[in-house]
């Protein structure tokens, strides 16, 4: 009995090797298929030896049957080993008393070794094989994705300052044409304008190079350039610039509101006849609303030049509020208005 225990045991050993070495085999071919073949052959389009590797590996699983050898024929001799024991234990009668039904009948002869196909290993291997490809292909796919994802982000990124590029310079030559009108009356105001401008330069070169400003600053710089256009009107012109809502803690994209109010005072200025501009902010808890009204006087010799100023601002708000806003423009015969909602 103790014979038949030390047999039993060394063979349960053997058996647990043979399954871990099963696995192991799986294993090497699964992570040669994702480390190697997958990045050195199939992603580089080298389909045909790719493809013969692959047959190639099942052929050898085929004919060297890793499950049959290690597993299932681990089993049988488990039961050859079980079955001894208990023909020892019983005293069987002599094998020649015995039937063996191992035995062909009369007149039938059996292969003495039939092919068998090691399905489980077959099946295993096209598993563990697709399995791979998977995991590398989706992790390839992740990787484009996220590539052209950067792409269009640094494009986007490229033509935002393209804009802002377009925006500046216009902006500033108008504020310096107006100082310069200041200069040649002496007026007492040129000296505070310089400075007003200078905040307003260094705002644009500082902090308007982000995405996004402080709606307080925002709103310096519109009130600021508001007081530089003032200098020059006379008592025709009536402006109007009223804000409402909190501002602290709220954000904008810089520059934004600047084309509306910059177009009112150079189309919507007259010294002939009575005018008014009407600007309006109202910030909530959720958006800040703008809204700019001017009348047309100016001959629309420059409306080429306003229509991309408008342009640019639309791609700037496509850029940096996605579906998150709400620009209506109306121009009539007389009145040009601009209504701007941002969340």
């Amino acid at each position: 009995m103790s014979r038949e225990s030390d047999v039993y045991a060394q063979f349960k050993l053997l058996q647990s090797g043979s399954l871990w070495l099963f696995f192991l085999i799986y294993f090497a071919i699964f992570y040669l298929n994702i480390f190697v073949l997958i990045p050195g052959l199939f992603l580089k389009q080298q389909y045909i030896l790719y493809s013969i590797i692959f047959v190639a590996g099942l052929s050898l699983i085929f004919y060297t049957q890793p499950f049959e050898k290690l597993i299932f024929q681990k089993f049988h001799e488990s039961e050859q080993i079980g079955r001894t024991g208990r023909e020892e234990r019983f005293r069987l009668p002599p094998p020649e008393m015995r039937m063996d039904t191992d035995r062909p009948p009369p007149g039938e002869i059996r292969p003495e070794n039939p092919l068998r196909v090691d399905f489980v290993s077959l099946v295993l291997f096209v598993v563990v094989w697709v399995v791979g490809m998977a995991t590398k292909i989706s992790e390839q796919w992740r990787l484009s994705e996220k590539k052209v994802i950067l792409s269009e982000a640094d494009k986007a990124q490229a033509e935002l300052s393209f804009f802002k590029a377009q925006i500046n310079p216009h902006f500033l030559f108008n504020t310096l044409n107006n100082i310069y009108s200041l200069a040649i009356t002496k007026s007492d105001h040129t000296a505070p304008s310089i400075l007003k401008l200078s905040k307003m330069m260094r705002y644009i070169t500082e902090e308007a190079t982000q995405d996004f400003v402080p709606l307080h600053d925002e709103i310096t710089c519109l009130e600021s350039y508001i007081d530089l256009q003032k200098l020059r009107l006379n008592d025709k012109t009536r402006v109007n610039f009223k804000i409402d809502g909190e501002i602290k803690n709220k954000q904008i994209a810089p520059l934004i509101l600047m084309t509306f109010v910059e177009n009112a005072f150079k189309y919507g200025v007259s010294n002939r006849f009575e005018n008014e501009i009407d600007i309006r902010l109202e910030s909530t808890a959720t958006s800040v609303y703008f809204f700019c009204r001017n009348e047309i006087f100016e001959a629309n010799e420059a409306g080429e030049r306003q229509g991309i100023g408008i342009a640019n601002t639309r791609k700037r708000l496509d850029f940096l509020y996605p579906d998150r806003y709400d620009l209506k423009i109306s121009k009539e015969e007389k009145t040009f208005e601009v209504s701007l909602t941002v969340h």
